[in-house]
């Protein structure tokens, strides 16, 4: 949480910055407005770029072609082209990409998001559990006795999980959801407690039907939700 509030206190003193400059007249043919969709679209493709979240980069990158195109002579092709380009790309850049970040998820012996470790994971087993799924509509049921750690990633697609059979293991469990243009439900039972830590852009986590009954699990999202939904449902 902390790089996340430094990179985005950083992005807004950016934003100050360019709002003064734009005052003294430095950028006369750039309205205040412009200026500052310029550093939000900035912000949003290295941030995507950490991830390799390649909707995150291309679709920003078509905005700002939007904004500047008189200054790049580019109106012929604005908006439509670029934003079509920018979907094409997205999904080409997705599929090329697929099989080589699902390797990198399995095969990195660590790696952290805030204070979670998730150790090697070379087959799926009852309590770490790893699924991929783009373009496509999944559902996944969890059958597990110790079910400790989960990693989801879903781009251009939607998922539909199910822990109402899953036993964790310490009463504790941690799912790591990496989502992009998607929708992705989570079904859990009513007595576990979701707490939510995920970040991302343009990305919501809904709950619904959750009830006051004793707390016997913790289940904890981590990871990064962009154009996409997750919604947390009690059965």
């Amino acid at each position: 949480m902390r790089k996340e509030r430094v990179f985005w206190g950083l992005a807004f003193i950016l934003g100050g910055v360019f709002l003064v400059v734009s005052k003294l007249g430095l950028f006369p043919d750039i309205n205040v407005f412009s200026l500052l969709l310029t550093v939000f679209f900035v912000v949003i493709i290295v941030k995507s770029l950490v991830h390799m979240n390649f909707p995150g980069v291309l679709f920003p990158a078509a905005f700002l072609c939007i904004i500047y195109d008189k200054q790049l002579g580019i109106t012929s092709i604005t908006p439509w082209t670029v934003l079509i380009a920018a979907l094409l790309g997205s999904i080409g850049l997705s599929m090329i990409f697929h099989n080589h970040n699902h390797n990198k998820l399995v095969n990195t012996t660590k790696y952290d998001h805030e204070d979670y470790k998730f150790d090697k994971i070379d087959v799926e087993d009852e309590s770490h559990v790893v699924f991929r799924n783009s373009f496509n509509a999944t559902t996944k049921y969890i059958n597990a006795d110790d079910f400790e750690k989960a990693d989801f990633n879903c781009s251009f697609g939607a998922l539909k999980v199910y822990f109402d059979n899953a036993t964790m293991r310490n009463d504790n469990a941690v799912v790591r959801i990496n989502a992009s243009f998607s929708g992705v439900e989570l079904y859990v039972p009513k007595t576990w407690n979701v707490v939510n830590k995920t970040s991302g852009l343009f990305g919501a986590v809904d709950e619904k039907n959750k009830s006051d009954k004793v707390i016997t699990n913790t289940l904890t999202l981590v990871g990064d939700i962009s154009f996409s939904g997750v919604e947390i449902i009690y059965i």
